[in-house]
């Protein structure tokens, strides 16, 4: 770890143990809200002391703990967007007892949002944007982050077997969106190519949000598809009056999967250490035609915090170990017996949150983060790693917050070694942004302005590098000066709402876009650079019109984005024979590697995105279809890995003490190709899940029971590496169970 991220840790943590203790005169009220129609914890729900600024949210577990100033009559308000108010007087007679509440539902004309503990800034994000927490979440999880978020409009998978999959979002890969946890980049390498997986554990999770619209640009320039942020139990740590624990046991049959997980919150007078742990293993991938080889894993996720809560600020340590070994199956197209790969990221971090008074501004975070990342390739059966990988991160992150305004600076330091058959060099990144985000509201109109500018500088240091196939002299020092700006307005009316976006955003290249030059095996492909490539632009344009009525709700979402330099990673050539741009590889006689070369174009994606939700008499209809395209204009050709047509309809239907869903999902055929891509079939498919949630002596449990692919139907994805050798998963029967207690 860099001296300077040392330095800083110890102040930290001086900060975190010097600081005074709590005034006594205080008492703390735990308790439970619940849905009143089936039972289920709310999350999110904004609990405020009457006539006072002090407040809480309900947890994922619908749980809650406030401290009271010494007894004596509070009135607690209870408000969540889509349940009727509630209010709960607590006295000297029940301040030390652990409270239900139970709130009734009402039909309302908008998303549901999260509401935190403090006052936050007026975020808007675009209608488009997805939240998942809640019984929401819990029910979709399934393997990983993109399995779960599947069938939600907009998003495909990316793949080269079970352990890598990673979201794609809009047709958008790689780092044109963003993958962050708590709302910064979780620093593995997933967002490079289809064999790095994410350096998360789903299960672990207690929310995800997919966002869109001018807001993301607080997070990142390169947001052009929006940005999916991982909610941990540790981003708003509450304060606790006892011991919290949350158990959780999971098995897939599709692939043997077993998973287990734990999360327990200790509360230390001011402070608060809080532990979760996860692992889950899983056996190679079946399907309706075999089992695919060499694709089984093993995943660890540890994390440990200490808060200290003062009086108006909280300042937190968080450490966390993720590892996890999986393999790529094999293929004449890189080794036929497969790659064995190991993953290993650590993670430090040092968060400080005030409320405050200054200016405008009420809320002060600031953060310091260091992630130590190890990516290596194994040859199936040997010990010597062909390719290791190395990247070292460290962060500073300050945030000034008020109603309507949220500024901020990120600096950030990269070092990216590299070892074994691999050309790439190693390279010093350093990235400095500003940001800034407004919003104004007026009457049934809302506003939002939002800039970012970001200076990125690339040093590689090539001087015992070899290249092949591109020129050591143009391997130099890049540096990008990218500015980034969006703007949104959307107007309310009785029945409908319009919204509407414009983002211009400007993407860097990555370290392995300018400087690789070799093979990589996990990806079935030997990938060639361009050192010249200058930033990507892009300007998108979104509307979304929505209808409410009667409890039901339609929205209508389209998008176009236009890109003046998109760069893609293009196949040379195609087919084993004399001519073909590929090269041969160490895996016999019939292995070789493709040539893929990097190019800027000029494209346009667009697409269109509709939804509904009916509340009918004996059930509740959802459904959403994605309809995407891209073209390269500059040869009026379709772009590859675009991801089919595809639409969802659900069925919720409570009966008894179970919450069903009954769903469809309809993919077309893909024959709109890139070069050298190959057709894929369309496919139904039909799954189905229940959940069962009961409370039992201030615990709760909750089951849930999913088949998916009821009817075993043989499908491919057309955004698989491996589609080629190995359809998706067949009939699979998944059951979750967890306990909070």
């Amino acid at each position: 770890m860099p001296i300077i991220a040392v330095r800083c840790l110890y102040s930290f943590i001086f900060l975190l143990f010097s600081s005074s203790l709590y005034s006594n005169d205080i008492f703390n009220v735990k308790g439970i809200i619940l849905d009143k129609t089936n039972q289920e914890p709310i999350a999110g729900v904004n609990i405020i002391i009457e006539n006072n600024d002090n407040g809480t949210s309900s947890d994922n577990e619908g749980r809650f703990s406030l401290e009271l100033k010494a007894p004596s009559e509070n009135k607690l308000v209870f408000t969540m967007i889509g349940f009727e108010d509630t209010s709960v007087v607590i006295n000297q007679t029940n301040y030390n007892q652990t409270i239900k509440v139970f709130l009734n539902p009402k039909a309302i004309k908008m998303n549901a949002i999260m509401v935190h503990s403090h006052k936050e800034s007026n975020q808007s994000k675009a209608p488009s944007s997805i939240t998942m927490v809640g019984n929401k979440l819990e029910k979709n999880i399934i393997s990983d982050l993109a399995t779960t978020l599947s069938g939600e409009s907009g998003i495909a998978i990316r793949s080269s077997g079970q352990a890598t999959q990673r979201p794609i979002l809009r047709g958008y890969s790689g780092d044109r969106f963003l993958i962050t946890s708590d709302g910064f980049e979780l620093g593995d390498m997933s967002n490079t190519t289809a064999d790095h997986a994410v350096s998360m554990e789903i299960s672990a999770a207690d929310g995800v949000e997919v966002m869109r619209g001018p807001e993301t640009l607080a997070y990142g320039s390169n947001t052009i598809a929006g940005i999916i942020n991982i909610i941990t139990p540790f981003k708003n740590p509450k304060k606790l009056s006892s011991t919290n624990y949350k158990l959780l046991f999971g098995h897939e049959s599709s692939n043997q999967s077993n998973l287990i997980g734990s999360n327990v919150n200790i509360p230390l007078n001011d402070y608060q250490l809080s532990m979760s742990l996860n692992n889950r293993s899983a056996n190679d991938q079946s399907s309706p035609i075999g089992t695919l080889k060499n694709t089984a894993l093993e995943k660890n996720d540890l994390t440990l915090s200490l808060t200290r809560f003062g009086e108006r600020d909280l300042i937190t340590i968080e450490l966390k170990d993720f590892s996890m070994d999986y393999g790529i199956p094999g293929s004449p197209e890189g080794h036929i017996n497969g790659v064995d790969l190991a993953l290993k990221s650590q993670t430090q971090k040092l968060k400080y949150h005030s409320d405050l008074n200054l200016l405008s501004f009420n809320i002060l975070d600031l953060e310091q983060g260091y992630v130590r990342y190890g990516h290596k390739e194994f040859v199936k059966g040997s010990n010597y790693a062909s390719v290791d990988l190395r990247q070292d991160i460290i962060y500073f992150n300050a945030m000034l917050t008020s109603k309507n305004l949220k500024i901020g600076a990120n600096f950030q330091n990269r070092d990216y070694f590299t070892k074994g058959f691999i050309w790439t060099p190693n390279t010093n990144e350093i990235k400095f942004s500003l940001f800034g985000v407004h919003t104004k509201n007026l009457t049934n109109k809302k506003f939002q302005l939002s800039g970012r500018v970001e200076y990125r500088s690339i040093n590689p240091s090539a001087d015992n590098t070899f290249f092949s196939n591109i020129d050591a002299d143009d391997v130099r020092k890049r540096d990008y000066l990218l500015a980034s700006f969006g703007a949104s307005a959307a107007k309310n009316w009785d029945n409908i709402s319009i919204y509407n976006h414009l983002l211009f955003t400007s993407r860097a290249p990555r370290i392995e876009d300018l400087f690789s030059d070799g093979p990589h095996l996990g990806t079935y492909s030997y990938e060639i650079g361009e050192p010249n490539l200058e930033q990507e632009n892009t300007i998108g344009f979104e509307n979304t019109t929505s209808f409410f009525g009667n409890g039901h709700e339609l929205k209508l979402t389209s998008y176009i984005n236009y890109s003046t330099n998109f760069h893609i990673l293009q196949k040379e050539g195609d087919g084993y024979e004399p001519g073909a741009t590929w090269i041969e590889w160490g895996s016999g006689s019939a292995g070789w590697l493709y040539k893929y070369k990097l190019y800027g174009k000029e494209t346009l994606i667009q697409g269109f995105e509709p939804s509904t939700k009916l509340n009918l008499k004996y059930f509740s209809l959802l459904a959403n279809a994605s309809i995407c395209r891209g073209i390269n204009l500059e040869n009026d050709k379709p772009l590859a890995y675009i991801p089919p047509d595809l639409l969802r309809i659900q069925i919720e239907k409570r009966v008894l003490f179970l919450n069903n869903t009954i769903e469809g999902i309809f993919v077309s055929d893909q024959s709109k190709l890139g070069e050298f891509e190959y057709p894929t079939e369309g496919y139904n498919l039909l799954n189905y899940n229940c959940s069962y949630t009961f409370s039992k002596n201030e615990n709760i449990h909750q089951i849930i029971f999913q088949v998916t692919n009821i009817l075993d139907e043989t499908y491919y994805n057309h955004l698989s590496k491996i589609k080629m050798i190995m359809p998706e998963p067949g009939r699979g029967i998944n059951l979750r169970y967890k306990v909070n207690f």
